[in-house]
């Protein structure tokens, strides 16, 4: 007797879906702008994507040439490398804690810090989760 029922309500599901497919499919036919000067305007602004990657493409070959920037650009290496290894520690000491909630609050020159410890060890400072790299 629920078996029946079942599969009617699933046969009943299905043709809905079918009438739903054929309705969307309908609505995007309807939706499709079909203009010569729509037309126009895409291609222009194709265009205009193609020359803005252009030039970005053209200045950042001329700042891989320049020696501040590529100062930069190591700087930032060593310290997202350096980033990695802090996050790495951290969750080192963290596997050593008890699988159970940890909050704490800690003040550093920057302001206070509120560290949250999930027992699935994941750590959230100021409530945005720390993620392991």
């Amino acid at each position: 007797m629920v078996d029946g029922k079942i599969l009617l309500v699933l046969k009943d599901l299905a043709k809905h879906r079918e009438t739903l497919k054929l309705v969307k499919k309908e609505m995007k036919k309807m939706e499709k702008v079909e203009n010569e000067d729509f037309e126009k305007l895409r291609k222009t602004v194709k265009d205009l994507r193609m020359q803005l990657k252009d030039m970005e493409d053209e200045h950042r070959s001329t700042l891989l040439e320049d020696d501040d920037y590529n100062s930069l650009r190591e700087e930032q290496l060593e310290l997202e490398e350096s980033l990695a290894h802090s996050l790495e520690k951290l969750y080192e000491y963290v596997a050593t804690l008890p699988a159970k909630f940890v909050q704490l609050d800690l003040e550093t020159e920057m302001g206070t810090m509120k560290v949250q410890i999930n027992p699935e060890m994941k750590v959230y400072v100021n409530g945005r989760e720390e993620k392991k790299r």
